[in-house]
């Protein structure tokens, strides 16, 4: 994902005319959506998995294209703010070597700062992020049944925490094309999200 959302923002600055930058750099309220490729990741205790508790500690970790909706504003040219809409999507992967599949999903909420560049803007994100992360797998197997088939779980957990990104993107009129990448703190592990998206002021 990113050999293609790099030449895809290199193009999109070559065609449109950087003479227009100042005149199009326009504040105020936005709205957008971006796609993406994301890592969904979660860790596990087996002692969380009733009755079936064991010692047994794994990591899920796997790729999916994902997307989120964006809501923002820039009340000045330095600081704004954005709230998100971000699905990170439903991968399948492995836990305790074992198939396994999870879900992450949820809103976040970041202060933005702008960097004073000229043409383009490069922008830092700071906030925090309430994603609920579903994980279904195996239990790996009991010390005390070894011939045992494992039980298979299915866990939910909500987590809110730090969330933070960067980006940068281009203006043309009241359109703006950007790339990002942020990660979240979620289920144990540090799930992130590269993308590439649109936003339109209003």
């Amino acid at each position: 994902m990113r050999h293609v959302l790099s030449p895809l923002l290199a193009a999109a600055l070559l065609v449109l005319p950087a003479r227009h930058a100042a005149a199009d750099n326009l504040l105020g309220l936005y709205v957008g959506g971006a796609i993406g490729q994301a890592q969904v990741s979660a860790s596990v205790n087996g002692a969380s998995f009733a009755p079936f508790a064991s010692d047994a500690i794994g990591e899920f970790k796997a790729n999916h294209l994902a997307f989120k909706i964006i809501a923002g504003i820039r009340p000045i040219a330095l600081i704004g703010a954005e709230v998100e809409y971000i699905d990170l999507g439903h991968p399948a992967g492995s836990l305790f070597d074992y198939p396994a599949n999870a879900a992450t999903k949820g809103a976040a909420a970041f202060g933005v700062l702008y960097l004073p560049v000229p043409v383009v803007d490069i922008y830092l994100k700071a906030g925090a992020a309430r994603l609920q992360n579903s994980l279904s797998g195996v239990v790996p197997y009991l010390p005390l049944c070894a011939i045992c088939a494992p039980p298979r779980f299915d866990q939910d957990r909500t987590n809110a925490g730090f969330a933070a990104g960067a980006g940068l993107q281009y203006k043309f009129g009241a359109w703006a094309v950007r790339a990002e990448y942020e990660r979240y703190n979620a289920a144990g592990e540090h799930p992130n999200l590269m993308s590439l998206g649109l936003t339109w002021s209003l």
